[in-house]
């Protein structure tokens, strides 16, 4: 039982949540795919388990766009989170976001790494086509347990970094940024309720010979 089982453990959970709401999501839906993905040093070792990235080929494709401008995070999930709880005024993420597609699509924008992407990818859900009006229509539920699961991401890889998945995949770690611990979960009170039962779902996940919930704080304050 490992911190890569238990990130696996959360991807399945993940799908089963999103599997309850009428998402229009497809295969070769690509309008979210872009060079602004970011991830774990955590995810990025379970991404790299992906067949593809054995190919040279998309080594090269990987590294080209590496080079080009794209989103690199000054911030986590949890250093805001941080923030929050301790009342202090958030810190401001100043990263610009770069253009173009995801080097990760095939020719018929098809993810090559579909089975081990990273949360971000998987996280950008709709209820509605992004095509023609180019942004997501997201459950406000889910974009806040989206929000949660990557906070839990981030603990699983409380001792590794965050950054962009060109960078991580690439070998730049000094693009990157430290990752923090959970400090708490940050939930509207109109969604404590139900988030305190999805959460609890959650922490009975089993991973390994155990559960979710071993890798996890006993105690989680909402704010």
């Amino acid at each position: 039982m490992n911190n890569i089982d238990a990130l696996e453990a959360v991807y399945r959970f993940h799908d089963s949540l999103t599997a309850r709401f009428g998402l229009v999501c497809t295969g070769g839906c690509a309008t979210c795919c872009s060079v602004n993905v970011t991830m774990t040093s955590l995810e990025g070792d379970y991404l790299r388990r992906a067949e593809a990235l054995q190919e040279p080929e998309l080594g090269k494709r990987l590294g080209r766009a590496a080079d080009r401008p794209h989103f690199r995070p000054h911030l986590t999930t949890n250093e805001l989170a941080e923030a929050c709880f301790l009342r202090r005024d958030a810190p401001v993420e100043t990263g610009e976001h770069g253009e173009g597609s995801c080097p990760l699509l095939d020719r018929s924008g098809h993810c090559t790494v579909y089975d081990h992407r990273p949360f971000a990818c998987r996280a950008m859900v709709s209820l509605e086509r992004c095509v023609g009006q180019g942004e997501a229509v997201m459950p406000p539920f889910l974009f806040t347990f989206n929000l949660a699961l990557y906070q839990v991401i981030e603990h699983l890889d409380r001792d590794g970094v965050s950054g962009n998945m060109l960078d991580l995949l690439t070998d730049h770690r000094d693009r990157s940024v430290p990752n923090r611990p959970l400090p708490g979960f940050l939930v509207p009170p109109e969604e404590q309720l139900r988030f305190a039962r999805v959460l609890d779902e959650l922490k009975k996940v089993v991973v390994g010979n155990g559960v979710l919930a071993d890798f996890l704080p006993d105690s989680l304050p909402l704010p």
